[in-house]
């Protein structure tokens, strides 16, 4: 450098001293989006390129910055400028400038926290439809603020099968709505048992117990139902040999006919050798007449009659042989 060139007067972002251009990089204006963005491309110094990116609210030039800066320290404060550019961390930021960050980000991790935490709702789906890894997805669905992302990526999880996601959802998930969606979707015992134990959501864990004991009960019905048929398919089958030999039960009128047959014939004849055998009996009617008169002359109640005590006294000393063919009053009117 010749001793003109020092009295040059030289622009202060083109000097050679890092500590000018860091300077002038901090008295520039934020709407001077221009100067900062070609600091921040073209400057030699990374901590001069770094100062500019932190003040650069121009989505696409920190897109172009966080692809394609040598140092990757610049390129990490480019992804951090985009993702609070997103999430509208600076005051004034339009939704229009949201929406180019989020289409500037390349960063799968970064998409992802965009899609759960941004305020508005279309940048964090228009972040979720910029995200393709599975862990990522289901970190969303896990815990993304808006229920419409988690459920939109729950959704794109069960359409791909990520069982092993929506497992971790079923029981990390720090929302309702996922969690029991994918506790819905899980059928083996041992991770359902898991779901119940571990579980960090209730309503998930809830869910998980109810199923295990709705398939309990299940089994139990289907078991006694088992049983059930297998007791009527025996008791058919030791019918049937019985309907194949042609055995029937008696009816009431076969056994009284085979009673009849077996009990022994009678000789009709019987009854009257019985009578003429038997020994002839005396008639005793005539006698018994006769000592009923005598009875009522001695003992009456006639003209005639002996007083009551007499007839009293005589009748106790009636002979008791005869009494068998008479009848003695009971009552006083008869004596």
């Amino acid at each position: 450098m010749t001793l003109l060139d020092r009295f040059r007067t030289q622009t202060r972002h083109k000097h050679p001293d890092p500590a000018v251009r860091l300077a002038f990089v901090a008295e520039l204006p934020l709407d001077d989006r221009e100067s900062i963005a070609a600091i921040a491309r073209e400057d030699e110094d990374p901590r001069v390129r770094r100062a500019a990116v932190a003040k650069l609210m121009e989505p696409a030039a920190l897109g172009a910055v966080a692809r394609d800066d040598a140092d990757e320290s610049v390129r990490g404060a480019a992804l951090e400028m985009l993702r609070d550019l997103a999430l509208e961390a600076f005051e004034g930021t339009a939704e229009a400038d949201s929406l180019d960050a989020v289409d500037a980000i390349a960063d799968a991790r970064m998409l992802a926290q965009v899609a759960k935490t941004a305020g508005r709702e279309i940048v964090a789906l228009r972040a979720l439809s910029r995200a393709s890894d599975t862990h990522s997805l289901g970190s969303i669905a896990r815990h993304a603020a808006s229920e419409a992302v988690r459920r939109a990526a729950f959704e794109r999880l069960r359409e791909r099968a990520e069982h092993a996601e929506i497992l971790a959802v079923a029981m990390n998930s720090e929302f309702k709505d996922t969690g029991l969606a994918a506790v819905d979707l899980i059928t083996d015992r041992g991770e359902l048992d898991q779901v119940s134990s571990r579980g960090r959501n209730k309503a998930a864990a809830k869910r998980a117990r109810g199923i295990l004991r709705e398939a309990e009960e299940s089994a139990a019905r289907e078991q006694a139902a088992r049983a059930e048929t297998e007791a009527a398919v025996a008791a058919a089958a030791a019918v049937k040999p019985l309907a194949e030999v042609g055995v029937v039960e008696p009816s009431d009128a076969v056994e009284d006919v085979l009673a009849a047959e077996a009990a022994p014939m009678e000789d009709p004849d019987a009854d009257e050798r019985r009578r003429a055998e038997a020994p002839e009996e005396p008639d005793r009617s005539e006698e018994a007449e006769r000592w009923q008169n005598e009875y009522r002359r001695e003992f009456g109640n006639g003209p005639g009659a002996p007083p009551y005590g007499a007839r009293r006294s005589n009748a106790d000393s009636w002979p008791r042989e005869r009494t068998r063919f008479t009848t003695i009053p009971s009552c006083r009117k008869c004596w």
